[in-house]
């Protein structure tokens, strides 16, 4: 692989607000949870960010988190900045747990629609109601119908699920084996299809057969390819940094994008990109005493131990690796 690689456009991706979130939801690709940091993207980030991704192509986005609606005044402010780099906004996701009654929530909705944003990606499932309850889903919808904001529920197929429990409470990923039958949560990630990485992999681990390293290695061989010229579905964060997609933990500098990227200043990147997982393991072992155990679940399980070994051994080394709490984030998924 030459030394030196460029992101010259993008297609489609969204603003990540913050990464503080009101759940702590298993299935999070990002490990969201309350006590994550609380900061904020501010205006002139918002607006950098926005500035950027459009100088490539890109000429809307979506916002999302952690949960955008945790700072109504930050979150505001982040639609005008895009409004002002003539960024369209496609949606902002919410899960609702912002909501405390139909006379406030439609007075915010209204002023981010004055704003340009007309849609609301509504979180429906029930990850997310074992922290909300589906009282506060409802509120939002039938807000945003008087406000004018278009839903976009995620997803409705699990409506009739969570509406038939008392919707004044919360209901744990227990319950719902329970009362739906004790494969819930494995069947839950086959219809949900969450990305295997975060929370995700860490609760779905399980249910997947154990595999020898050498197996596992080798399904993750083509971990990387593309990995730097996927722009999808891609994310900016609040820190300024690109996410690539299905790489959360991952970043580069937005800065440097549309330019060559110095491979020398991301390891990691140019690790899993060279050689893929077997790669970034080779990398791990030889430089840094990582000891890989006999067997795993999934390559994204193996990924994600290599690079939580390499930001607590070496962070300073992995500036690519970002942001830290993805990694040292003590919140375990729910119990099942």
């Amino acid at each position: 692989m030459p030394r030196t690689l460029r992101i010259a456009s993008l297609r489609s991706g969204g603003l990540v607000t913050n990464y503080a979130c009101s759940s702590a939801c298993a299935h999070c690709s990002y490990r969201s949870h309350p006590k994550r940091d609380k900061a904020y993207t501010t205006h002139d980030r918002a607006a950098a960010n926005c500035r950027k991704v459009r100088q490539l192509g890109c000429r809307s986005m979506h916002i999302g988190g952690g949960e955008p609606f945790l700072n109504r005044t930050g979150l505001l402010d982040a639609l005008e900045a895009a409004r002002e780099e003539g960024m369209a906004i496609e949606y902002i996701e919410t899960n609702s747990s912002w909501y405390r009654d139909h006379e406030s929530a439609v007075a915010l909705l209204q002023e981010v629609k004055q704003r340009g944003c007309t849609t609301l990606l509504i979180s429906i499932d029930p990850y997310h109601n074992a922290y909300i309850p589906f009282a506060k889903v409802k509120g939002v919808m039938a807000a945003c119908r008087t406000a004018g904001i278009s839903i976009f529920p995620w997803l409705m197929e699990f409506y009739e699920e969570i509406n038939a429990l008392d919707d004044s409470k919360t209901h744990s990923l227990k319950e719902y084996a329970d009362r739906y039958g004790e494969d819930y949560v494995a069947t839950l990630g086959q219809r949900y299809s969450p990305s295997m990485s975060g929370r995700a992999i860490t609760t779905y681990a399980p249910f997947m057969p154990a595999k020898p390293l050498r197996e596992v290695l080798e399904q993750g061989r083509t971990m990387g390819q593309g990995l730097l010229t996927q722009t999808g579905h891609f994310h900016v964060d609040l820190y300024g940094s690109y996410l690539p997609p299905g790489f959360p933990g991952f970043s580069l500098a937005i800065e440097d994008l549309g330019d060559d990227l110095d491979m020398s200043r991301y390891p990691a990147f140019a690790a899993l990109h060279d050689g893929g997982l077997p790669g970034f393991y080779d990398l791990a072992r030889t430089r840094h005493g990582f000891e890989a155990g006999e067997t795993y679940h999934h390559p994204r399980e193996l990924l994600d131990i290599i690079a939580r070994h390499l930001v607590t051994c070496a962070p300073e080394a992995f500036p690519d690796l970002r942001p830290l709490e993805y990694y040292t984030s003590a919140c375990r998924p729910p119990s099942a």
